[in-house]
């Protein structure tokens, strides 16, 4: 009997030693700069801030408050940074989903979400208060990171103001669907 008991506290202190044993964190609860710039992009809207309805709108990240209904085609959103910081409003120009652009090619004429720092640090979350619509010129320097971008100011601008841009700067606009607002004869 006496084997026995020391048999079984043998056995459970090894079982508890296991147990005292420090956790190590999993592998996939990391956090990242990369990981929480996108979580921030990824759980707000785009809002017009300024110029709405606009090619040359200003976008700000917004919180949704309000989806259109059968009586008003409006969003209510209070935004979260950028000129207009914690303003409420009430507008139809909000870019609801975007997704991060990788290194594939990007076709002329694609309507892309830009960030307007333009900044070299792609995760720097203080320079995501203003977003601008820009249209693909160029995709010839995508090896070096960098997409070339027209902004047109309205319709029959055919003449736009151009500029690179990193691609870490830019975002697809996935809904509502964006299409450029020139029209070509």
């Amino acid at each position: 009997m006496k084997k026995l008991f020391f048999c079984l506290l043998a056995v459970s202190g090894v079982l508890l030693a296991g147990c005292h044993q420090e956790k190590q964190e999993s592998p996939y609860n990391r956090t990242d700069d990369k990981q929480d710039y996108e979580r921030l992009l990824n759980t707000h809207v785009f809002a017009a801030c300024q110029n709405a309805g606009k090619p040359y709108a200003l976008y700000s990240l917004a919180t949704l408050n309000k989806r259109p209904s059968d009586d008003d085609p409006r969003y209510k959103v209070t935004f979260i940074n950028g000129p207009c910081d914690g303003e409420t409003i009430w507008t139809t120009d909000v870019l609801l989903k975007t997704a991060p652009v990788g290194a594939e090619p990007l076709p002329k004429g694609r309507v892309l979400l830009r960030n307007f720092w333009n900044p070299q640090d792609p995760y720097d979350q203080e320079k995501a208060d203003r977003w601008n619509k820009g249209v693909v010129s160029s995709s010839e320097r995508l090896d070096q990171g960098i997409v070339d971008l027209e902004f047109p100011r309205d319709r029959n601008d055919f003449i736009p103001a151009r500029e690179g841009v990193y691609l870490h700067n830019v975002r697809y606009v996935i809904k509502p669907e964006v299409k450029d607002v020139r029209v070509f004869l």
